[in-house]
């Protein structure tokens, strides 16, 4: 199973919406990490092998290689099954607006996601989806990606189930 969860992580899309080809300009990368502490010291080191409950940090690196600011990006990243998100882990290097989604990436929404559901005696509540039950997070930047070497790096945490 282990194996299985490293194989998805890697082989997990990355989506630049506009900027999807080999030979876009904006080229992206994804790498995994296990998170491991140790004296109360965090590192991060790459992942090849992961455990249940181990925690591991998504990094995606956006470069420019063409000779234009590209702006308005947008960039998605799974939450691979066999995971969950852990909430208020997801960073950007850039001002960029973030959002989830809780249906496999069709529809994204701000944070908190909520929902009305119906209680037994029929009295309608709102509740807060938890971040555990997100597929995707989805970051548009606000700021443009410079040309020539431009880059941008997101990054979020799962936990491995």
């Amino acid at each position: 199973m282990k194996k299985f969860i490293v194989a998805a992580i890697i082989a997990a899309p990355l989506f630049v919406l506009g900027a999807s080809h080999a030979d876009a300009p904006v080229q992206g990368k994804l790498e995994a990490f296990v998170v491991e502490f140790k004296d109360d010291k965090e590192s991060l080191v790459a992942a090849t092998d992961v455990e249940p409950n181990e925690v591991l940090e998504y990094r995606l690196t956006y470069v420019n290689k063409g000779e234009s600011s590209i702006s308005g990006m947008t960039v998605v990243g799974p939450v691979p099954e066999g995971t969950s998100y852990l909430g208020n882990s997801a960073t950007a290097d850039t001002a960029a607006s973030l959002m989830v989604s809780i249906d496999g990436g069709r529809t994204f929404e701000l944070e908190p996601v909520k929902r009305n559901i119906v209680k037994n005696n029929g009295e309608m509540i709102e509740q807060i989806v938890p971040p555990e039950e997100y597929t995707h997070l989805q970051w548009t930047a606000e700021d443009s990606i410079k040309a020539s070497g431009g880059k941008q790096f997101y990054s979020y945490r799962v936990r491995v189930k």
